[in-house]
């Protein structure tokens, strides 16, 4: 007589149990996070952390492990941050074995008045311990890029190989890569920055007059527009600080710091200077012979995309 197989249903169960118990405590690190954010508490933000954590900022900045990372965000508690609150979102965990584990997430940080200030992206590793706790072993942290604005169609009618209307070209520039005909090492002027006394207002004039869009705002009050093209900074005034209103600096997108630097160096400049700043823009600033500031980027300067050329040129 045929014998029916023994199933594993109970081993199943006891196995997606044990997954869906896990993708719950790998959640409850986001939540902690966003608890020592919102009490300003960097040991406990930094907490969901490996001691050795392997952390980049969107600045490409790789703080020394749970202490570096804590020491950073307790500046910015304490600092331009002060007061915000993070919403943390987990979007999607895969478990790559049953230790180990990546995750994506998305951030908003929202200041005092409910106003959010900006939106991250991240891609995690986390780990089981021995001691059966999950905590976060790599994390890199990215600024979204702008959803491009969909085009109205043209007068020409499309040909099967050209994308749809909805679909943007796999070739178009962004606003920080260069069109195809543009010498690829040549820098680019993609930023400028004045200090205003009321930026807010400053920028509901380019927004309106010029349809700049607003893409962030500091908790100071500075605010960054783009045209698609150039970005603008609209830097909040100090009554106690000793920088004039007006123009501040410009910016260039280059491809290649340290060839930069050297050519600056060989022009009689001094060697640019990081920038340890939590905007996530420009990574260093530098001098022209006249004392003109102005900063070098690798990564861009942010905004939104480039509007299409329909003129086909």
């Amino acid at each position: 007589m045929h014998q029916p197989e023994e199933t594993n249903a109970p081993a199943q169960q006891d196995t997606q149990q044990a997954t869906q118990d896990d993708a719950r405590a790998i959640r409850a690190l986001w939540a902690e996070m966003a608890r020592g954010w919102a009490a300003g508490d960097a040991a406990l933000f930094a907490a969901s952390f490996a001691e050795d954590c392997d952390f980049t900022t969107v600045r490409g900045d790789k703080p020394s492990g749970r202490t570096g990372i804590e020491a950073g965000h307790d500046a910015l508690f304490h600092g331009p941050y002060a007061g915000t609150v993070l919403d943390a979102r987990v979007v999607a965990v895969r478990f790559l074995r049953p230790d180990l584990a990546t995750v994506e997430a998305e951030s908003t940080i929202t200041a005092p008045d409910g106003e959010p200030l900006a939106t991250t992206h991240a891609l995690a590793v986390v780990e089981r311990t021995a001691e059966r706790r999950w905590s976060i072993r790599a994390f890199h942290n990215m600024l979204p890029a702008p959803r491009p604005a969909q085009q109205a169609p043209g007068p020409r009618e499309s040909t099967a190989h050209e994308p749809a209307v909805n679909e943007p070209a796999a070739h178009e520039p962004t606003a920080n890569e260069p069109a195809a005909n543009e010498p690829a090492a040549r820098p680019k002027l993609r930023h400028l920055a004045i200090v205003a006394r009321d930026p807010e207002k400053l920028a509901e004039f380019y927004s309106s007059v010029f349809a700049m869009e607003l893409f962030h705002r500091d908790p100071d009050g500075s605010c960054f527009l783009s045209d698609g093209y150039l970005s603008l900074a609209l830097i909040k005034h100090r009554l106690d600080g000793d920088t004039p209103v007006g123009f501040n600096h410009f910016g260039f997108h280059i491809e290649d710091t340290a060839a930069t630097s050297e050519a600056l160096v060989a022009a009689g400049t001094p060697k640019p200077a990081e920038r340890f700043t939590n905007r996530p823009f420009a990574e260093y600033r530098a001098m022209d012979p006249e004392g003109n500031w102005f900063d070098l980027s690798e990564h861009g300067f942010g905004g939104p995309r480039p509007p299409s050329d329909s003129t086909g040129s």
